[in-house]
């Protein structure tokens, strides 16, 4: 295992959490020795083992990532049926390393943000109501707030509702709140609520049910279709950018002696959002199966092309 040159970090433990995590992900069984060289800042500055186990520690009690060792295997490897969603610490890890980089680099170098420019301002507003209803989800206690919806472009209509919050989940760069009202699983915008009040009656968390129900579709609308499986033809001048930012976690790569063009499959609920992902890549991209979601996708090119 390569060791790799290590970011000069101002909290070297959120760089050591993530690398431990990354590598046992990669290479699941490494042993002690491997690992200390792996998350060390330096050759020469390497952790002790005492070190080694308070970070596994900190991954346990801080973040809910077991780390065991396995006699059989003789190395490390990370317990996932009893860690959370590795994947959502390691990108609030990303998150955490990104701006210990940023504030590095600002320290003494006062022109330092006018070489960083951000998507949007939403990217480092602080976050609407994040805290209390985060706090709500942790204490199993249901909220009260008035929504905000979008799909009326008339005018602004605002409801309220009570609701179980199970998780936060960000996508698109807004965050949203994922819980149960009487008429069953919702997703709501927190920058689109207010009036956030939280209850005294604790509730049973649903969350594995929850991210089950949520887990096959892209984006967070309702599913307006069966669970199916979805075959996609990309240029192939896409299919690096489609491998790096795959559509779905079930995203799978098939007609693999084909150079021509990048196909994919993908099991879901096709709904609204996912219908457009596939427009955004216009020319670039043709739906192979189903016939019904192909003819979808061209009636709604037509539309647009009568726009012109």
């Amino acid at each position: 295992m390569k060791i790799k040159e290590k970011p000069n970090f101002n909290n070297p433990q959120v760089y050591q959490t993530k690398q431990l995590v990354e590598i046992l992900k990669k290479f699941p069984f490494e042993s002690m020795e491997n690992l200390i060289n792996y998350i060390s800042p330096t050759r020469e500055n390497k952790i002790s083992e005492r070190t080694f186990h308070r970070i596994k520690a900190t991954l346990r009690d801080d973040y809910g990532i077991v780390i065991k060792y396995s006699r059989a295997n003789q190395g490390f490897y990370l317990d996932e049926e009893k860690s959370i969603n590795i994947e959502s610490f390691l990108s609030h890890m990303e998150i955490l390393a990104t701006g210990e980089q940023i504030s590095h680099n600002l320290n003494g170098n006062n022109n330092s943000l006018s070489f960083i420019e951000f998507e949007n301002k939403s990217a480092i507003e602080v976050i609407p109501n994040f805290k209390s209803v985060l706090d709500a989800i942790q204490q199993n206690l249901p909220i009260t707030f008035v929504h905000s919806s979008f799909y009326y472009y008339k005018e602004i209509k605002e409801q309220e509702y009570t609701l179980k919050p199970y998780y936060l989940k960000q996508y698109q760069n807004r965050w949203y709140v994922v819980g149960e009202t009487q008429k069953g699983y919702r997703t709501f915008g927190l920058d689109r609520i207010k009036s956030v009040e939280t209850g005294i009656e604790k509730f049973k968390s649903k969350i594995n049910e929850a991210k089950e129900k949520f887990s096959n579709v892209v984006g967070l609308n309702s599913m307006d279709h069966e669970l199916q499986t979805i075959k996609l033809s990309f240029h192939i001048s896409q299919k690096l950018y489609v491998e790096s930012l795959p559509l779905h976690s079930s995203q799978k790569e098939i007609n693999l002696d084909n150079d021509k063009s990048f196909d994919i499959s993908l099991n879901i609920h096709p709904n609204f959002e996912f219908s457009q992902q596939i427009l955004k890549y216009g020319s670039l991209v043709k739906v192979l199966e189903p016939k019904w979601l192909a003819d979808e996708i061209k009636e709604e090119l037509r539309r647009g092309f009568e726009n012109y």
